[in-house]
This record gives C-alpha cells, sequence and structure tokens, in this order.
C-alpha cells in the first residue's frame, strides 16, 4: 500500500478512536446523571450551588447588572442565567451543557496532545479524561469547576498552537480565554503575567515580542475592562473580578488556618456572611466604614503582618497545602466524593482517579525529560496554577483545573506504551503495561472514606430546608454522633427545638454550641433568646451583652434585649436599641412593630 493510503488508513482509525473516546465519555457522565438525579445532593443544592443558582435566577429575573461590587467571581452565574432565561429554571438543561462542553474540553486535549507528540499521546490524553472519575463527578454539579476544566483545555490547545505559528490572533485568543477564566476563578489573574512568558522566542525581534504581548494583553482586556467598570459605577473599586481577594488570603493564612476553608466568623459559612462578616469585622476594627477594596487591604495586611512576624508558621503552612495540594485525597466542600462513590453505579467503575493520574504524570516527565520543552506551555500554566492555590486556601475542586496539564504528562507512559507494542518491544511493553495497571489500581485500593459527619450535616440543610424537621434532626444527630465538636449541627438542632417549641431542648443545644464556639455572637444570641423564653431574663441579658460585645452590630441581639427592657418598663433605652436595629435594617417589620408599640408606651406614659 502506498505511503499516502497507509496515512489515510491511519487517520480514518485514529478518527475512529476519538469518536469512540467523546462518545463514552458523554455515555459515563449520561448514566452517573441519570443514577445521581434523584440523590439529595443533586435534586437539591447547597452552599455554592445553591447561591449559584439564586443568583442566576435573579439574573435572568432582570438583574443583569447588579448593585454591589462582585463578592464571587460572575460568569458562572451569568452563564447559567443566559440558559435560564430560554429554557426556564432547569438543572438538566445545565448539567446537559456542562457534559456538552466537557466533550469539548475533551476535544481541545486532545488536538492539545496530538500537536505535542502525535495521535497517539493526543488520543492517550483524551482517553485518560474520558474515564477521570473526579472530572464525571463535578461535570454534574452546579458548580463552575467543570467549565474551567473545559477551558484550561482549550486554552492549553491554543497556548501549543500559537508556541509553532506565532499567529497574533492566537495570542488574542488566549488573551480572552484567560480573561474568561479569571471570572472563573480568580487565581487565573495570577498565572496571566506567567504567559507573557510564552511570547519570548530565542531570536525574536523585539517589536515581534511587544505585539505577541499586546494581543495577549489585549484579549484579557477585553474581558475585564468591562466588569471593572462595572464594579467601579456600583461601588467605587475599580476590581477586574471580585474584592475578595484579600478575605481568601487572610482564611489562608493566619494562625488558625488549616489549609482548607475555615470561616472567619464560626457557625458563619454561608454565602450571605461570608461575604458580610470579613466588611463587619474591618470595619468594627477600623472604626469606620470602609470601601470593598479597603476590606480586602486590611485582611491582606492582616495576613501579611502575620506572616512577617512568624515566617516559621508561614513557611510550614504553604508546605502543608503544598502536599495538599498533591495529596490523592479529594478534599470535600458541600459534596463528599467518597460519598457518591456509594451511589454511583459510574463512580463505582474502575475509572482512573486522582492518585492513578499523579503517578502517570510523574512518569510522564521522566520518559520526555529530553524533550520537556514542548511540554512547557504544559507545566507552565500546572506549576501557576498549584502556587496560585496553595497561596491561598483550597478544596480538592480548585486544583481541578490544573488536571487537564496533568492529563497530557500522564499521557506520555500511555503513547510510549502503544508505541512500543508496535515495534515489539516486549520488555517494555510488560514494565509500562504493569505500571500503568498499578497506577491506575493502586490509589483507588487506598480506599479513603466519606466524612460523614459533614455528609449528614448537609443532608440535615437538606431535609431542613424542606421542613423535613424529624429527618432533619435525625442527620444532624448522626453528625454529631461522630462529631462530638460539631458546632453547626448543635446550633441546627437548638434551631429545630425553637420551631418545635421545645425551649428547654433548645436551651441545652444552643449551651453546648456555646462551650464549642464561645467566641459566636449569633450562638450567644441564641442562647440568650431560650433564656428569656424560659423566663431566666437576667442570665439572657448577660448573653445578648456577650453576643453585643463580640458583634455590636448583631440586629437580633439588639432586638431581643430592646423587647427584654421593653417589658422591664426600660423604655428609653429600649428606644436607643430599637433606633439602632432600624439603622441597620431600615424595613425590617418586627423592629418597626417594635418601634410603634414603643410610641405607643411613651405616650400614655405622657398622659396625665
Amino acid at each position: 500500500m502506498p505511503k499516502t493510503g497507509r496515512s489515510l488508513n491511519k487517520a480514518k482509525v485514529c478518527s475512529i478512536i476519538l469518536l469512540v473516546i467523546l462518545g463514552a465519555a458523554v455515555f459515563l457522565r449520561l448514566i452517573h446523571w441519570t443514577d445521581v438525579r434523584a440523590d439529595p445532593f443533586f435534586a437539591d443544592l447547597v452552599m455554592d450551588s445553591q447561591e449559584y443558582d439564586r443568583w442566576a435566577l435573579a439574573i435572568a429575573g432582570g438583574d443583569w447588572i447588579g448593585s454591589e461590587v462582585f463578592f464571587q467571581a460572575p460568569f458562572y452565574p451569568y452563564f447559567l442565567a443566559v440558559f435560564y432565561a430560554f429554557f426556564g429554571h432547569s438543572l438538566n438543561i445545565i448539567y446537559l451543557i456542562q457534559i456538552i462542553a466537557a466533550a469539548a474540553g475533551i476535544y481541545a486535549l486532545y488536538r492539545t496532545g496530538r500537536k505535542i507528540g502525535g495521535e497517539e499521546l493526543g488520543l492517550a490524553a483524551a482517553g485518560l479524561s474520558a474515564l477521570y472519575a473526579v472530572y464525571i463527578f463535578y461535570d454534574v454539579q452546579l458548580l463552575k469547576e467543570s467549565l474551567v476544566v473545559s477551558l484550561v483545555s482549550f486554552l492549553l490547545w491554543v497556548l501549543v498552537e500559537v508556541r509553532e505559528s506565532g499567529k497574533s490572533y492566537l495570542w488574542l485568543i488566549a488573551g480572552v480565554l484567560s480573561g474568561v477564566l479569571s471570572l472563573l476563578r480568580e487565581n487565573m489573574l495570577l498565572i496571566v503575567p506567567l504567559l507573557f512568558i510564552l511570547t519570548m522566542k530565542p531570536g525574536a525581534k523585539a517589536r515581534i515580542y511587544l505585539q505577541r504581548c499586546g494581543f495577549l494583553l489585549l484579549g484579557v482586556v477585553i474581558i475585564l475592562l468591562p466588569v471593572a467598570l462595572r464594579n467601579l459605577s456600583v461601588g467605587g473599586i475599580f476590581a477586574p473580578t471580585t474584592f475578595q481577594g484579600g478575605v481568601n488570603f487572610f482564611i489562608g493564612n493566619n494562625p488558625e488556618a488549616t489549609g482548607t476553608y475555615q470561616p472567619i466568623v464560626p457557625g458563619k459559612q454561608v454565602p450571605y456572611y461570608e461575604r458580610n462578616e470579613p466588611i463587619r469585622l474591618a470595619e468594627q476594627e477600623v472604626g469606620r466604614e470602609l470601601s470593598s477594596g479597603e476590606v480586602s487591604q486590611y485582611w491582606m495586611n492582616k495576613a501579611l503582618n502575620w506572616a512577617l512576624e512568624n515566617p516559621l508558621d508561614f513557611a510550614r503552612l504553604q508546605i502543608k497545602k503544598f502536599f495538599m495540594f498533591w495529596s490523592w485525597y479529594e478534599w470535600p466542600d458541600a459534596v463528599d466524593y467518597y460519598y457518591v462513590k456509594g451511589t454511583s453505579f459510574v463512580l463505582r467503575l474502575p475509572l482512573l482517579e486522582f492518585g492513578g493520574v499523579f503517578l502517570l504524570a510523574a512518569a510522564g516527565i521522566l520518559l520526555a525529560r529530553k524533550k520537556l520543552l514542548v511540554f512547557f506551555p504544559v507545566l507552565l500554566l500546572a506549576v501557576g496554577w498549584m502556587a496560585s492555590t496553595i497561596v491561598f486556601f483550597l478544596f480538592s475542586r480548585y486544583r481541578l483545573p490544573a488536571v487537564p496539564c496533568l492529563m497530557l504528562l500522564a499521557a506520555v507512559p500511555v503513547s510510549v506504551l502503544l508505541e512500543s507494542f508496535k515495534k515489539k518491544k516486549l520488555i517494555l511493553s510488560i514494565v509500562l503495561s504493569l505500571f500503568v495497571l498499578l497506577s491506575w489500581i493502586v490509589p483507588r485500593a487506598v480506599g479513603y472514606s466519606p466524612r460523614m459527619e459533614l455528609v449528614h450535616y448537609n443532608l440535615g440543610l437538606i431535609s431542613d430546608g424542606k421542613g423535613k424537621l424529624e429527618e432533619a434532626e435525625k442527620h444532624y444527630l448522626k453528625a454529631l454522633s461522630i462529631n462530638p465538636d460539631d458546632f453547626l449541627s448543635c446550633v441546627n438542632l437548638g434551631n429545630l427545638a425553637v420551631r418545635e417549641g421545645d425551649w428547654k431542648k433548645a436551651l441545652e443545644w444552643f449551651e453546648m454550641a456555646a462551650g464549642i464556639e464561645p467566641g459566636s455572637d449569633g450562638v450567644q444570641s441564641n442562647l440568650a433568646g431560650a433564656l428569656v423564653a424560659l423566663g431566666y431574663f437576667e442570665r439572657a441579658e448577660r448573653h445578648f451583652d456577650l453576643a453585643l460585645e463580640i458583634n455590636p452590630a448583631n440586629v437580633f441581639a439588639l432586638h431581643n434585649k430592646s423587647i427584654l427592657l421593653a417589658n422591664r418598663g426600660q423604655i428609653e433605652q429600649a428606644k436607643v436599641l430599637n433606633t439602632q436595629v432600624l439603622n441597620l435594617l431600615p424595613g425590617w417589620e418586627p423592629a418597626l412593630r417594635l418601634q410603634a408599640k414603643l410610641e405607643m408606651v411613651r405616650k400614655d406614659e405622657k398622659r396625665p
């Protein structure tokens, strides 16, 4: 057969293999989707997913501009809002779109691998991605990670293409993709300066270098400038994404930091409080109202001061986060990967996990050590993503965008294995086959277990939100039996008892919660409320005062203490607190009703 014919035949075979890989990727995700769609974590939404959904519905309902500086990266809620506007509030549509986007990302990774090392490398990278269990897990969640992975894959494709061709419009596309990624994961802003290194080429004229840099920068600016102008217009801060960089840096770098997320105020890790508590605490400390930028700078300075005063502790913390980033364990957020493995037929299959990708990528670096220069964009992006993640804090989903880079390196031993089979290199084939097999099996054999206290707590939240109080109570109690220091479960059990009118039980739960986190103004206020209901007024006042000492702007403590004072006949003192409440929440109905009652009492006292 002529050489051209053999080439055409090989191209057809490769095309068929690629279609099979893409088809398998879509099929596995669809099966996983149908398998978990009735599970509470997928049928209902919690934490970030719930907030994205709420925000997207507000946007689709007409609030396209908004009224405040973005606190969270805005692209994903706007992405959701577009589909909500056209198709209605359908999570199924979103999951289907994300599955299609995931397949497109796998194709982009195939093209990247083919450009770097030929068809075998491209197909191997695509195949590994199609069978990567953690991708499947996130592709059917209302989280931005699935979309980020696909866009990173396309960015890698463009960067590899432009390094070879040098076409200016590709640098522009790379800039646009980098800008969009910055609106999904803000740490991409720290990686963009590294991409300018890729514009350099030995022997190239300065004019060419500046032209490439200009197009790359233009692409980023095209995406981020409208967001910065929008933030300036509504909030007076020229922020290209959000203002929470300083807050996130502090969360990841302080004396109590663990490497993963810890709320600044115990018990307040829902989006509303995550946004407002850092502002309140910063303004309380400084003694004046702060702009969004000043709030971010306050927390950044606080973290930097700690790092400068405790350099060894800071260094140890970064090393800890480095090892957490490369850990084979999937650090959970709201939904635990290992819990879902128990409910999903697809995730129980012998699919690839992070430990396998890590081992294969390490072998890939070793095998490709003499030609690593062609992998330079891949290595640069991987290192950049790692560094820009661990400098803050991490969940495993935060490292997910680095996995496409690792997939290309992990594909090297697989492609070398395929090549050794073709060339009938028996010993090399056997060694590589065993290594690939062990990389696939060993990480799954480690047998990580789900964090069931987190699972039960979140299941309790879901049941609580649906009004299934008995079911919620069972989950909170189960979480507490696993972790006796589960502060949030104690608080929520107390809240359930309040709704049932059992104030004695509520008091017991709030006292337990206060014992775990005495510095929580919320639990001190709740404890005081229970004491009022049981008639222990002096004790209640002490806890209201403690709550207000921790947080002078605790509306519920102010309001309930004003009621307590009014019932004692201390009308003027009650009015002072009531006025503070209305200054904080001008239209709050309970405070307005109390204001009216206090006015009536004062008028009655003035009558002869």
